[in-house]
């Protein structure tokens, strides 16, 4: 029998004790070539049951069942019947391990949920979860908040962030961006916050509602889609129409785009950067739009976070930073195992809008690890333009010339720019 065996059931007991499991019923049926191992040595060393007996510390009526197949033979026990017999415990184990033949069926109750066990395996990636939540996790999580608020303090009390060179002029240009080094504000959804900021940032945001050409948009994303169907015909202008009244920014894009994908511009992507920024612009005249992003310090490296996102221009407008969301999601797991565990000891009642807040207030704490990398980051740069723009009461460059070129209607009007 494998020594592991052994130390894995010792570790599931342990673990059963430590996290006050409900219900468990497991049977094990067991093959161990030990026992035939202690029956050759002592034949061969000619030893006698009494004399192991006297020799290990264990009843003569242990030793006898032991041999007979009829008592469990646990480490320990095998431990001592070797000391008896003067050998090291290895030459009692198997030399290549036999497959062990065992039977599990039962329930386990572990975080609030009722577990079916059909198989070892089973049982077995269990203990493997329970020992990771249990034990590796929370030093894991630890050591994350640890070097994540180290980062914190040597980006906040260094001057080397003045010397960092954002490019953000050249919008094709893949810029990788050490968020352990410099002053990383990054973004994805209305929930993403840093330093006390709100970063709604992201053109699918609501509650910066602005015009365009004398027309009120609620999203920059209906107000960006609207120029892939700018060509003056009558199935554009509809399209248009129907994205000047959706209020949602996702649903801009996953139903009124989606729906008229055939109908894109042909040579949208010539032009689509500098309509962002035309649009973002004009997102600007948005007086708390304006002064969000005039409250980001000067040196900030502003970034569309990516990461998660899989679509094929992803890596157009952010970047990626996988080292990041894999810390944030430890830190979301193990604050999650945290509130469960305060759940069931009765300490405070479970409420999802709870939770979930606490997991994004832990998550957005974690800033300054990894690195931002695979991706031309065009909303981060179109921002950062504005931001400086707004803070020298200038104007971002925009290329009006390409733009004209373009032909651009807004319903049914020729823009000059």
């Amino acid at each position: 029998m494998d020594i592991h065996f052994y130390l894995f059931c010792a570790i599931f007991v342990y673990l059963l004790i430590k996290n006050s499991y409900i219900y468990i019923h497991i049977d094990f049926y067991i093959t161990m070539r030990e026992i035939d191992n202690i029956k050759r040595i002592m034949d061969e060393a000619r030893m006698s049951q009494r004399e192991l007996s006297q020799r290990s510390g264990i009843a003569h009526e242990t030793i006898s069942k032991i041999l007979n197949g009829k008592y469990p033979l646990s480490h320990k026990l095998l431990v001592k019947i070797a000391d008896g017999l003067s050998i090291p415990i290895s030459e009692l184990m198997e030399d290549v391990i036999t497959p062990i033949t065992v039977g599990v069926q039962g329930y386990i109750e572990y975080n609030d949920e009722i577990i079916k066990i059909k198989s070892f395996r089973q049982l077995q990636k269990l203990v493997e979860q329970i020992e990771y939540e249990t034990s590796i996790l929370p030093k894991q999580v630890k050591e994350i908040k640890a070097l994540n608020e180290k980062n914190r303090r040597l980006i906040k009390n260094s001057t080397n962030g003045n010397n960092y060179e954002f490019n953000i002029n050249d919008f094709e240009l893949i810029q990788t961006h050490d968020a352990t080094k410099v002053d990383c504000w990054a973004f994805k959804t209305a929930s993403d916050t840093k330093d006390g900021i709100i970063l709604d940032l992201g053109n699918q945001c609501s509650g910066y509602p602005f015009s365009l050409h004398g027309h009120m948009f609620y999203t920059s994303e209906s107000a960006y889609l609207c120029g892939q169907f700018s060509n003056n015909t009558e199935e554009h202008k509809r399209i248009q129409n129907q994205l000047l009244y959706e209020k949602n920014g996702y649903t801009a894009k996953k139903k009124v785009k989606n729906a008229n994908k055939a109908l894109i511009r042909a040579d949208w992507d010539s032009f689509r950067t500098e309509w962002m920024l035309y649009v973002i612009w004009a997102k600007c005249q948005n007086r708390d739009f304006a002064e969000k992003l005039k409250l980001l310090p000067p040196n900030a490296i502003i970034i569309e976070n990516s990461t998660t996102i899989h679509e094929g221009t992803s890596s157009s407008w952010g970047c990626k930073n996988v080292e990041l969301e894999e810390a944030r999601d430890k830190v979301k797991r193990y604050t999650t195992l945290q509130y469960m565990k305060k759940v069931r000891e009765g300490k405070i009642k479970k409420n999802s809008l709870e939770l979930d807040a606490l997991i994004q207030s832990e998550r957005n704490k974690i800033q300054y690890i990894g690195t931002y990398s695979d991706g031309k980051n065009y909303m981060g740069k179109i921002l950062k333009r504005c931001q400086l723009a707004l803070l020298n009461n200038t104007e971002p460059r925009i290329n009006y010339d390409l733009l004209r070129t373009k032909q651009i209607y807004l319903f049914g009007e020729l823009l000059s720019f």
